[in-house]
Protein backbone atom coordinates (compact mmCIF):
# COMPACT_ATOMS: atom_id res chain seq x y z
CA UNK A 1 0.00 0.00 0.00
CA UNK A 2 1.86 3.59 -1.04
CA UNK A 3 1.77 6.24 1.59
CA UNK A 4 0.22 9.46 -0.15
CA UNK A 5 2.23 12.58 -0.81
CA UNK A 6 1.93 15.23 1.00
CA UNK A 7 4.43 17.63 -0.76
CA UNK A 8 1.58 19.14 -2.34
CA UNK A 9 -1.03 20.07 0.34
CA UNK A 10 0.13 23.53 1.58
CA UNK A 11 -0.63 25.72 -1.28
CA UNK A 12 0.54 29.73 -1.07
CA UNK A 13 -3.14 30.25 -1.07
CA UNK A 14 -3.44 28.37 2.54
CA UNK A 15 -0.32 30.26 3.71
CA UNK A 16 -1.84 33.67 2.47
CA UNK A 17 -4.86 32.67 3.80
CA UNK A 18 -3.10 31.68 7.53
CA UNK A 19 -1.81 34.81 7.23
CA UNK A 20 -4.56 36.98 7.01
CA UNK A 21 -5.97 35.15 10.08
CA UNK A 22 -3.60 35.89 12.06
CA UNK A 23 -3.16 39.39 10.78
CA UNK A 24 -7.41 39.84 11.77
CA UNK A 25 -6.72 38.63 15.30
CA UNK A 26 -4.03 40.98 16.01
CA UNK A 27 -6.18 44.07 14.65
CA UNK A 28 -6.89 46.88 17.13
CA UNK A 29 -10.38 45.74 18.04
CA UNK A 30 -10.30 41.73 17.84
CA UNK A 31 -8.70 39.71 20.09
CA UNK A 32 -6.03 42.05 21.40
CA UNK A 33 -5.25 44.20 24.77
CA UNK A 34 -4.15 47.70 25.57
CA UNK A 35 -0.84 47.15 26.71
CA UNK A 36 1.55 50.04 27.82
CA UNK A 37 5.27 49.45 26.67
CA UNK A 38 8.31 50.97 29.52
CA UNK A 39 10.86 51.95 27.84
CA UNK A 40 12.33 53.15 30.65
CA UNK A 41 14.40 56.54 31.29
CA UNK A 42 15.25 57.68 28.05
CA UNK A 43 15.54 61.54 28.81
CA UNK A 44 15.50 64.03 31.61
CA UNK A 45 13.11 67.39 31.99
CA UNK A 46 13.65 70.49 33.87
CA UNK A 47 12.33 70.68 37.46
CA UNK A 48 9.51 72.31 38.10
CA UNK A 49 9.99 72.99 41.77
CA UNK A 50 13.53 74.56 41.35
CA UNK A 51 15.97 76.65 39.14
CA UNK A 52 18.04 74.88 37.56
CA UNK A 53 22.09 75.87 37.80
CA UNK A 54 23.36 75.19 34.15
CA UNK A 55 27.29 75.79 35.12
CA UNK A 56 27.22 73.01 38.08
CA UNK A 57 24.35 71.15 36.31
CA UNK A 58 22.39 70.81 39.25
CA UNK A 59 19.75 72.65 41.23
CA UNK A 60 20.61 76.06 42.36
CA UNK A 61 18.13 75.05 45.32
CA UNK A 62 16.37 77.92 45.03
CA UNK A 63 12.16 77.78 44.75
CA UNK A 64 10.80 78.67 42.02
CA UNK A 65 7.71 80.86 42.65
CA UNK A 66 4.44 78.96 41.95
CA UNK A 67 6.49 75.97 41.97
CA UNK A 68 4.50 72.68 43.69
CA UNK A 69 6.30 71.75 46.92
CA UNK A 70 8.13 74.72 48.59
CA UNK A 71 11.03 74.85 50.51
CA UNK A 72 13.87 77.00 51.87
CA UNK A 73 16.03 78.46 49.57
CA UNK A 74 19.41 76.75 50.17
CA UNK A 75 17.56 73.71 51.17
CA UNK A 76 17.51 70.74 48.93
CA UNK A 77 14.50 70.29 45.87
CA UNK A 78 12.45 67.67 47.58
CA UNK A 79 10.87 67.40 44.19
CA UNK A 80 14.21 66.42 42.28
CA UNK A 81 16.49 65.52 45.13
CA UNK A 82 19.02 68.46 44.53
CA UNK A 83 19.36 67.50 40.77
CA UNK A 84 17.45 70.07 38.98
CA UNK A 85 16.55 67.63 36.39
CA UNK A 86 13.65 64.73 36.53
CA UNK A 87 13.88 61.83 34.79
CA UNK A 88 11.30 60.72 32.33
CA UNK A 89 10.18 57.29 31.67
CA UNK A 90 8.75 56.57 28.09
CA UNK A 91 6.00 54.65 27.19
CA UNK A 92 3.92 53.75 24.22
CA UNK A 93 0.53 52.24 24.18
CA UNK A 94 -0.02 49.27 21.94
CA UNK A 95 -2.59 46.51 21.23
CA UNK A 96 -1.24 42.91 21.71
CA UNK A 97 -2.55 39.93 22.22
CA UNK A 98 -1.79 38.10 25.02
CA UNK A 99 -1.75 34.44 26.28
CA UNK A 100 -2.19 34.21 29.66
CA UNK A 101 -2.02 29.74 30.03
CA UNK A 102 1.31 28.59 29.47
CA UNK A 103 -0.55 25.63 27.72
CA UNK A 104 -1.10 27.58 25.08
CA UNK A 105 1.90 29.27 24.42
CA UNK A 106 3.66 29.08 21.26
CA UNK A 107 6.79 27.48 20.82
CA UNK A 108 7.42 25.80 23.93
CA UNK A 109 6.39 22.36 25.04
CA UNK A 110 4.65 22.29 28.50
CA UNK A 111 6.83 22.65 31.09
CA UNK A 112 6.56 19.97 34.17
CA UNK A 113 7.02 22.94 36.44
CA UNK A 114 5.68 25.81 34.70
CA UNK A 115 5.95 29.20 36.61
CA UNK A 116 2.96 31.45 37.97
CA UNK A 117 2.70 34.56 36.19
CA UNK A 118 4.39 34.16 32.91
CA UNK A 119 2.45 35.94 29.86
CA UNK A 120 2.94 35.45 26.10
CA UNK A 121 2.53 38.21 23.19
CA UNK A 122 2.03 37.73 19.86
CA UNK A 123 2.36 40.88 17.91
CA UNK A 124 3.28 41.72 14.16
CA UNK A 125 6.50 41.60 13.51
CA UNK A 126 6.76 45.36 12.72
CA UNK A 127 6.82 45.63 16.74
CA UNK A 128 9.74 43.59 17.04
CA UNK A 129 12.34 46.82 17.73
CA UNK A 130 9.90 48.12 20.42
CA UNK A 131 9.54 44.49 22.51
CA UNK A 132 13.03 44.63 22.39
CA UNK A 133 13.19 48.28 23.75
CA UNK A 134 10.48 47.69 26.34
CA UNK A 135 11.95 47.34 29.74
CA UNK A 136 8.69 46.36 30.99
CA UNK A 137 5.00 45.68 29.55
CA UNK A 138 1.56 46.14 31.16
CA UNK A 139 -1.42 44.44 29.64
CA UNK A 140 -5.38 45.31 29.82
CA UNK A 141 -4.17 49.10 30.91
CA UNK A 142 -7.84 49.21 31.17
CA UNK A 143 -8.22 47.41 34.27
CA UNK A 144 -4.86 48.77 35.49
CA UNK A 145 -7.14 50.33 38.14
CA UNK A 146 -7.97 46.99 39.68
CA UNK A 147 -5.28 44.54 37.97
CA UNK A 148 -1.84 46.42 38.27
CA UNK A 149 0.54 43.70 36.89
CA UNK A 150 4.26 44.53 35.06
CA UNK A 151 6.18 41.73 33.58
CA UNK A 152 9.40 42.00 31.97
CA UNK A 153 10.36 40.20 29.06
CA UNK A 154 12.51 36.67 29.66
CA UNK A 155 12.36 36.03 26.19
CA UNK A 156 13.99 36.95 22.82
CA UNK A 157 10.79 37.35 20.08
CA UNK A 158 10.78 34.67 18.54
CA UNK A 159 9.54 34.88 14.53
CA UNK A 160 6.34 32.79 13.75
CA UNK A 161 4.43 32.10 10.76
CA UNK A 162 3.33 29.99 7.97
CA UNK A 163 6.17 29.99 5.74
CA UNK A 164 6.77 33.79 6.35
CA UNK A 165 7.97 34.72 9.95
CA UNK A 166 5.36 37.69 9.89
CA UNK A 167 4.42 37.41 13.41
CA UNK A 168 6.65 37.34 16.79
CA UNK A 169 6.11 36.20 19.89
CA UNK A 170 7.58 36.37 23.01
CA UNK A 171 7.35 35.43 27.06
CA UNK A 172 6.96 38.20 29.98
CA UNK A 173 7.68 37.46 33.67
CA UNK A 174 5.55 39.34 36.24
CA UNK A 175 7.62 41.17 38.52
CA UNK A 176 4.62 43.59 40.41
Amino acid sequence: MSVPSFSNIITSDMKKLFGNAIRSLLEDTALTVPCTLYFGITKYEACSNCIYDPIGRKSSNRFITGGPVPFRNGGICPVCNGNGKKPVITTENLNLAVIYDYKDFLGIKTPVNAPNGIIQVIARKEITPKLLRAKELQPSTEISNYANSRFERITEPQPAGFGDDEFVFCNWKRIK
